[in-house]
């Protein structure tokens, strides 16, 4: 069966999740094992969900957005690639497009203020494209603003360097005034690059994934008639706060609001 990456929010509207899913059992006795999996055919039937998938094995590229049993958006991990790729090639290296190009996909914009679980069907780790796609719109954000203090966890500080383009686009982050702060295990203490680093062993540092961006007045309201996201989170502030709960299912929540952002913000500065 394929797999997606499903996310629980508090949400209302969308088409009945239990048409695109169905729980398959493998192997006998005590060794059978159950697994949602998404029916391809069933979502090329319906049009309340994108997906252009021409085999079973595309539903694994596909990413839902569901509350109890109703699935508000969908986004395909292509749709997820590209909004990293537009921030990691095209705004920080040739800078060929303007601030207003990035659209987030539906699935990321529909989280945005809602509690959130991240899961893999079956268990993997495609889900956390997601929070990679929302850290990288956040980091975007303060470089462009080019002040204020970027704060990102890495859960280990050798992340740094083991992920392709991070380390660019923190050097050129705190480059541009941003005052950068980043944490982690320290397994591999980063040096070279203009920021503050915080090692620690404590869940704070080996659970959590945050990226919170405090401009230089601080959070404050920015409503949505600001314009795109990203007007929003260079005025008003915007944050990440995701925690491991168990292996490979992320809880948490990404957010605009100033007293969510501000908290966040605190608690790191003040704990970590």
């Amino acid at each position: 069966g394929g797999g997606a990456a499903s996310s629980k929010v508090t949400r209302g509207g969308g088409v009945t999740a239990s048409e695109f899913t169905e729980v398959r059992t493998a192997g006998d006795g005590s060794g059978t094992t159950s697994d949602l999996v998404i029916d391809a055919e069933a979502l090329r039937r319906n049009e309340a969900v994108s997906f252009d998938g021409d085999s079973l094995t595309d539903v694994e590229n596909l990413a839902l957005l569901v509350e109890g049993d109703e699935v508000i958006a969908g986004s395909t991990l292509g749709e997820l690639g590209d909004a990293v790729l537009f921030v990691n090639s095209d705004l920080y290296i040739t800078g060929s497009r303007s601030i207003a190009d990035l659209e987030l996909p539906s699935v990321i914009s529909g989280l945005d203020d809602a509690l959130f679980t991240l899961r893999g069907y079956p268990e993997s780790n495609r889900q956390k494209l997601l929070l990679i796609t929302i850290s990288r719109f956040i980091e975007r954000t303060a470089w462009i603003a080019g002040d204020g203090t970027l704060r990102s966890s890495f859960q280990r500080l050798s992340r740094l360097d083991d992920e392709v383009g991070t380390r660019e686009v923190y050097e050129r982050v705190a480059d541009g005034g941003v005052e950068t702060h980043l944490y982690g295990v320290p397994d591999d203490v980063p040096s070279g690059i203009d920021a503050t680093v915080h090692g620690g062993y404590t869940p704070d540092y080996t659970d959590s994934w945050f990226v919170v961006y405090r401009p230089p007045d601080g959070p404050r309201p920015v409503g949505p008639e600001a314009g795109a996201d990203i007007k929003r989170g260079l005025e008003g502030g915007v944050a990440l706060l995701a925690v491991e709960s168990e292996p490979r299912v992320w809880r948490g929540l990404w957010s605009f609001e100033p007293d969510r952002v501000r908290a966040i913000h605190r608690y790191i500065e003040q704990n970590l």
